[in-house]
């Protein structure tokens, strides 16, 4: 551990907030076991909780979005997503005629997912930088299909750079408006007001606008970015809108005690409350309804869904090798020289974006399969490959410090995201003795 990481676990350690702030703070919201949380029906404007997962309909969403569901590595992003859907669902607002519009959307699974199922979506961001896994990156705009996690009606998603304060469309155009945990990073109190009554003046009468957000949980918490709830129910009646339904502010005394202590446990789950040195919080959904004559002209439209069931892509690479040397001198660089071929159904991008571009990566193996290069060795394509299509590469590599039997193991990746192998993609192995 080195001298900075014992000074962040130090200070924003839970020992350190149990210690010297617990004795003055508490929960101020309702903190019961898991267990006690009734699963039948799951309510629409509630706090995350990991018991939403055993509810069957509810669960649905991490099929729909090809996301884990072990409730060992449950995560309150993931629970965000199949919230949204599940409370659109029971609000009955997939109809195939509906259009949706998106706000703060980056490249989120739920804006490909609602393409499959409505007859419009329009996704909008800002797209200005690389926020959290290249959310924010520009070339969404040019190429959605590039961050796509499955296969969608390309000609149903249009992707916009707006402003969520000063929206480009007509009063009363969407039958929905969603957003993920994006509303509290828009400014001020009067930005998030301003784009909250944007997002009312869009919808039609009767329209939901289904959004996530995080909540203070705590009386000693504060963050100008989070919510507290009077201050989120200011908004909203401000904005026009009224609730869905009553709120349920109920969280599980097994992860609140202790919360994710943030930044050291980034990476603990289960995931579900988090505290940032003094602010406690999780997240939070709510559905929105722009009041307006059940029968009135011009309402928002509620129907049956349509079944359309989540087609993954296909990764899959072949390999011809052209020139491979059978024997490398210890200490000298060499090169091997391939022909790669698309075989599957997806584009892949190479331009550089950090995130979801493919490139190929080269590690050594000893006859016992130990890795001997470590992290692999990247090289990046001339060029998008298109499915059908092949590209000639040579690979210049470093030189191989141990002798012997060697492998040199080569495949794709999709960065940030997955190797081609771990998709049923075929290694390719090159056998090459050192020394």
């Amino acid at each position: 551990m080195t001298l900075r990481d014992f000074a962040v676990k130090l200070i924003w350690g839970n020992r350190v907030y149990s210690l010297f702030m617990a004795p003055f703070d508490r929960y101020t919201v309702d903190v019961k076991p898991s267990s006690s949380f009734p699963t039948d029906t799951i309510a629409l404007n509630k706090l995350c909780r990991l018991a939403d997962s055993r509810n069957a309909a509810w669960a649905k969403g991490f099929s729909d979005l090809l996301f884990p569901s072990a409730e060992n590595i449950f995560h309150r992003k993931i629970w965000e997503f199949n919230q949204i859907i599940h409370g659109l669902r029971r609000l009955r607002r997939l109809s195939p005629d509906a259009v949706a519009l998106g706000i703060g959307c980056g490249h989120e699974e739920l804006m490909y997912f609602l393409a499959t199922r409505l007859k419009m979506v329009y996704a909008t961001d800002l797209y200005q930088g690389g926020y959290l896994g290249d959310e924010g990156a520009d070339d969404v705009l040019l190429h959605p299909d590039k961050y796509a996690p499955f296969r969608y009606p390309e000609d149903r998603l249009r992707v916009l750079r707006m402003d969520a304060r000063e929206l480009s469309f007509e009063d009363g155009t969407f039958d929905i408006v969603f957003s993920l945990s994006a509303l509290e990073h828009f400014g001020r109190k009067a930005d998030k007001r301003r784009a909250l009554k944007e997002m009312n003046r869009v919808l039609k009468p009767g329209g939901v606008a289904a959004l996530t957000t995080e909540l203070i949980l705590n009386r000693l918490g504060w963050r100008r970015d989070y919510f507290k709830i009077r201050d989120l129910t200011e908004l909203i009646g401000e904005a026009g809108f009224a609730l869905s339904g009553p709120l349920d502010l109920g969280i599980e005394e097994e992860f609140a005690s202790p919360p994710v202590a943030f930044p050291h446990e980034v990476f603990r789950t289960p995931h579900v409350i988090v505290r940032l040195f003094h602010a406690i919080f999780t997240s939070l959904s709510v559905f929105l309804v722009k009041p307006g004559d059940p029968a009135g002209k011009g309402r928002a439209l509620i129907g049956e869904e349509a079944d359309a069931p989540t087609k993954p892509y296909l990764y899959k690479a072949g390999w011809d090798v052209v020139r491979a040397p059978a024997r490398v001198d210890p200490g000298s660089e060499f090169s091997v020289s391939l022909k790669i071929r698309n075989e599957g159904d997806a584009i892949w991008y190479h331009n550089s974006s950090r995130s979801h571009r493919v490139r190929i990566g080269v590690w050594a193996t000893a006859e016992d399969g130990a890795n001997l290069t470590g992290e692999p060795i990247r090289f990046s394509f001339p060029r998008n490959v298109k499915p059908g299509d092949e590209v000639m590469m040579d690979l210049n590599l470093p030189s191989l410090a141990k002798e012997g039997s060697l492998r040199l193991q080569i495949d794709l990746v999709k960065e940030y995201y997955f190797w081609f192998r771990d998709k049923g993609s075929p290694l390719l192995a090159i056998p090459i003795v050192s020394g």
